[in-house]
């Protein structure tokens, strides 16, 4: 059916066609015939003023009353050949009397002959107005001359080729109309298969019931299933594709958050060594101050062994005010001792809290570390394990040298 249609309009395009190229040609022909109309006109007013203008002056009353013959013809050929022939287009020149006997031509033979053909034409014309017409393919134009109101009247014959004119009036027109004469044969052609083919045209129920457009529905019905599945298979992808974006962009947010959670773990991993540093110091100080005291300790001590040698001695020597004095003497001294064991304990106790506080923080740190999967930086010297050796001795305890 869609054939059939197509079939019909290209049809009626070939056919509106070929109308069309019909009517460019006829308007083609009388545009030739207009413009070679036109043309001749000019030719003739030409022609018309050649006689009137040039002829006419060198004519005299006794070329008008009868044949011009001898000496004065070849006189007067010879003028018309330089002033008129040759500036051209006039290309001979005849003169008629009223009654349509030659009077004047080239070729001296015709002088005197009166021609049947023209007779009626040259009267009328001596009595009337110019008239051409075209004999042989040459434009012939006839022109009353008289040389004053009133006199004789002679007819001059004014011939120029005819086909120059034509030629230049109808050339282009011509090869116009031809080239739309081909395209109107190749459109009438067309037409004329378009016809022929619709000719040709199976019944639409004869195509439907052949094997071949049968096998041709199916393959379209199949070919449609195929493009439905490839569609909802295409939809399915595009939907697993949005959401292995938005995994992605979830993924993205995690490590952006993970990279954080690092920079702000590391802050915290750098401020935990500042403070194992510091505590590191500290510990090395309060050894120090232990050994300090431990000093002093032991040379109090010394110093308290060699008061009561000496309150000993003078015991037995000096009466009982002076040993009395030395005794009290002796116990400020140890009551000095004694605090400053106490001082001494204190210490030890504090210097076991900070040494607990730096194990844990070093478990913590390597735990950090081993959480982040980085290595521990066994390298650096600052935040080597502080080994704290120290000895105290336990309240009531004496060094040596006490006495009983």
């Amino acid at each position: 059916m869609l054939g059939n249609l197509v079939r019909r309009e290209r049809r009626v395009l070939w056919g509106s066609l070929s109308l069309v190229v019909i009517v460019a040609i006829g308007a083609t022909l009388i545009a030739a015939s207009s413009t070679r109309a036109k043309l001749t006109r000019s030719a003739e007013n030409e022609a018309r003023l050649a006689a009137q203008t040039q002829l006419a002056p060198m004519l005299d009353t006794g070329d008008l009353d009868g044949t011009v013959t001898g000496d004065r013809a070849e006189e007067l050929g010879k003028a018309i050949e330089d002033e008129i022939v040759s500036s051209g287009p006039v290309s001979s020149v005849r003169i008629y009397s009223e009654s349509g006997r030659v009077l004047y031509d080239a070729d001296p033979e015709v002088v005197a002959v009166r021609p049947t053909y023209v007779r009626e034409l040259v009267y009328r014309v001596a009595h009337g107005d110019p008239v051409s017409q075209v004999r042989g393919g040459y434009l012939q134009t006839y022109v009353p001359v008289w040389l004053e109101p009133g006199g004789p009247v002679v007819v001059a014959e004014m011939t120029q080729p005819y086909d120059p004119i034509s030629a230049q009036a109808t050339g282009t027109w011509y090869r116009i109309a031809l080239v739309l004469g081909l395209v109107l044969l190749a459109t009438a052609t067309l037409f004329v298969f378009s016809a022929q083919a619709a000719a040709r045209v199976a019944d639409i129920a004869e195509i439907q019931a052949h094997p071949a457009f049968i096998e041709v529905i199916d393959a379209r019905a199949k070919a449609e299933k195929r493009a439905e599945a490839t569609e909802v298979a295409l939809k399915e992808l595009q939907a697993q594709f949005r959401s292995t974006l938005d995994e992605l962009k979830a993924m993205e947010t995690m490590v952006q958050m993970t990279e954080t959670a690092t920079t702000h773990s590391e802050g915290e991993m750098q401020t935990l060594r500042d403070q194992l540093r510091d505590t590191s110091e500290r510990l090395h100080k309060a050894e120090l101050d232990s050994n300090a005291l431990r000093e002093r300790l032991a040379l109090r001590q010394s110093e308290l062994d060699e008061q009561k040698s000496r309150v000993l001695k003078l015991e037995e020597r000096a009466p009982d005010a002076e040993t009395e004095d030395l005794r009290h003497r002796v116990d400020a001294a140890e009551r000095r001792t004694v605090e400053l064991e106490n001082e001494v304990d204190r210490l030890q106790s504090e210097l076991d809290h900070e040494a607990d506080r730096f194990h844990m923080a070093k478990l913590t740190e390597a735990l950090r570390e081993f959480d982040n999967d980085e290595p521990s930086d066994d390298e650096d010297d600052i935040f080597e394990h502080p080994k704290v050796i120290f000895s105290a001795r336990q309240p009531g305890a004496r060094v040596r040298g006490d006495g009983p």
